[in-house]
Formats: structure tokens, sequence, C-alpha cells
């Protein structure tokens, strides 16, 4: 990963635990230790507030910078937040909502509801899923980002599979594909999402 992108996973690490040490970032990051040094310096100097005791932490008295975007990149994530595909799962409409209003909450002085008001655009197949289709969009993408196994049952048939392990969600010709790979000879495999009867987490 790029430093920009090690900050932020940092950032993220120091975020959801109490202490972390200098061995434990050098390990999961698969960094040296002198460059987790350089690091930690990097965020200090861009003004976050990190207590080194026993480990390091956030302070509770951490201000995070503003989020500095102007008003067409605001206009263009806005965009790219409320005309997305993924807009088709209600599960995740509500996901990149709740994005957006974090975003807003973030910009300098912003009193906007929403952060797209002037591009517009149209999506095909616009109705949301069935409720069972939406609950197995979340719990796919819950176990990918866990990396749990599954189980998938198919219909018509009510065939299943087992030690599977998903791996990325797609949108092709206008259909929620499923893909995952298996156990044995490591292929990855697409499955409509139409054709998922029930899907089942593994460890």
């Amino acid at each position: 990963m790029t430093k920009s992108e090690r900050l932020l996973y940092i950032m993220g690490l120091l975020r959801n635990r109490e202490k972390i040490t200098i061995d434990d970032l050098s390990r999961i990051c698969g960094i040296s230790k002198r460059t987790v040094y350089r690091d930690i310096r990097s965020l200090k100097q861009a003004q976050v507030t990190i207590d080194c005791d026993q480990g390091y932490s956030l302070s509770e008295q951490n201000i995070f910078p503003e989020l500095k975007l102007d008003r067409d990149e605001q206009e263009l994530l806005g965009f790219c937040l409320n005309y997305t595909p993924l807009n088709r799962s209600a599960y995740f409409t509500r996901k990149l909502a709740e994005i957006e209003n974090k975003l807003i909450n973030c910009l300098n002085g912003s009193k906007r509801k929403k952060l797209g008001r002037f591009l517009v655009g149209s999506l095909l197949n616009k109705n949301q899923n069935m409720a069972d289709q939406d609950r197995i969009i979340k719990d796919f993408f819950s176990a990918m980002l866990s990396g749990q196994g599954l189980s998938i049952t198919l219909k018509p048939g009510a065939k299943t599979f087992l030690g599977l392990k998903p791996v990325g969600l797609s949108i092709e010709a206008d259909q929620w594909l499923l893909c995952l790979t298996d156990n044995f000879g490591g292929r990855t495999v697409k499955i409509p999402l139409e054709r998922v009867e029930r899907l089942n987490m593994s460890e």
C-alpha cells in the first residue's frame, strides 16, 4: 500500500484499539519499526494528537482536520454516492447515505443535506431488491470483509455448496453477481444473486 493508504490504515487501527505497540504496528502493516516511527511523526505533523504510554493511542482531545473539498469536488463526490449502481440495494443505499452525512459533517461551515445538487443521472433497474435478496447482499458483503467462509444454497433444487470464500460483488448486464472461490482448485465462480436461495456464514 502507498504511504497515504498506510497512514489511513494506521489511523483506523488507533481508532479501534485502546493501545497498540510499535511491534504490533510493524507486524500488522508489514513495515519496519523505523517506518512506523516515521508514519507516527507524519500523523503528528498532520495535527493528529497521538499519546504514547506503553503503546500508541489517539488522544481523547484529538481534533481532526476539516475536510477541505472545493465545490466541484463536493458535487462530483455527491453524484458518485447517489448514482452508483450499488443504490439498487437498500442496504448499500443506507450505508452510502451514512457516508454522505459523515462527509457533510466534516465540511467547513456546510449546512447542506446532500452533496450533489446539479449533476444528475439515471440508473437502469431502480427498483430495490426484494428483502431476502438485500439480506443476502448484506451477509455476503460482511463475510467478504471479515474473511469468513460461506455455504450457498441455490434454486431451483436447493443444491448447497460448501467451503466457498467470497472475493467480490459485481454488477454485469444489470445483474448482481456474487464472486467466490472454492477450497479445491481456487477457481473463481460468479453466481447470479437471483439464483441464491440461502447463504450461511461459517468459520
